[in-house]
């Protein structure tokens, strides 16, 4: 793992996991090093969007840290009037000692050596920033009928709507109430499936760390499903204890899941009208 502070043009480079300051870092660490931090890190495909919208609400956010990889895809982005290399981004919120971790690219291909060697980096990163809980958000949608009629049996036993199964690691202390809408995920209700990629790698290695790690996973009905992510979000209030109005943002996920549904519709309407399919059967790998 390469860092950079204060570094010189002339000496930037990208590995597997570089991260480079946006602040003083010695400063900074000193400052935040007697608080109890928490980080919320998301990824792609819908993970990110969750930490994204967060910092934009936390009116103190500011960019601590840039990470870059070569795994990243080979391109640059244009960012208002000027290009940039690709790069994920932490942002801090000193009010809230909350970091947002917006995990903005996959892999250019799946390597599991690039995806465990991200993982890592930000763990040990984590780590250095004074994190005491870590929490990753992602969609978890029902591909079979066992898991439907499962839905139903939680629903009625706990009398309220489940909004999101919650993957705990070792070293894991809270208590996850299905009257707070969710629900302890174990091999007994979910089987032979798994938490993907970075979404269930990062708190595994950040729990081997001491830092007490979770998955929280969304209910939707499709992998898209923009209203998951918004269930998430209450999940991950409630469970991080973090008092934040978030209302804003789930009508912007709610306004956004129409928009999706209405393009769905419009497809399978098109796709009825030719005498064609509706689409590929869902993957199996529906966690993350």
């Amino acid at each position: 793992m390469s860092v950079m502070s204060g570094f010189k043009p002339e000496q930037f480079e990208i590995g597997e996991f570089t991260s480079c300051w946006e602040v003083d870092a010695e400063r900074f660490k000193e400052k935040i090093k007697d608080y109890t931090n928490k980080l919320i890190a998301g990824f792609p495909p819908m993970g990110n969007i969750i930490p994204y919208h967060l910092k934009e609400l936390l009116k103190d956010s500011e960019k601590i840290v840039s990470v870059y990889s070569y795994n990243f895809p080979p391109m640059v982005e244009a960012r208002e009037e000027e290009f940039e290399l690709p790069h994920d981004e932490i942002w801090y919120s000193e009010e809230k000692r909350l970091f947002c971790y917006i995990g903005k690219y996959l892999e250019t291909e799946y390597i599991p050596k690039s995806t465990y060697r991200l993982a890592e980096g930000i763990a040990h990163l984590s780590q250095e920033l004074g994190v005491k809980e870590l929490y990753t958000p992602g969609v978890i949608v029902y591909t079979q009928e066992p898991f439907r009629n499962l839905q139903k049996e939680i629903e009625i036993e706990a009398e309220v709507e489940v909004e999101a199964y919650i993957g705990c690691f070792k070293g894991s202390k809270k208590k996850i109430q299905r009257q707070n809408g969710m629900v302890w995920m174990t091999r007994e209700n979910i089987g032979r499936f798994t938490i993907i990629r970075k979404t269930g790698l990062l708190p595994g290695f950040a729990s081997k760390l001491g830092i007490e790690s979770y998955s929280i996973l969304g209910i939707g009905t499709y992998p898209e499903d923009l209203r998951a992510c918004a269930r998430a979000l209450r999940a991950f209030k409630k469970l991080s204890g973090l008092e934040i109005e978030t209302a804003k943002i789930e009508d912007v996920f709610e306004k956004g899941a129409e928009s999706v549904e209405e393009r769905i519709r419009e497809q399978r309407e098109k796709a009825a009208y030719k005498g064609e399919g509706v689409g590929a059967e869902p993957s199996q790998y529906m966690y993350g």
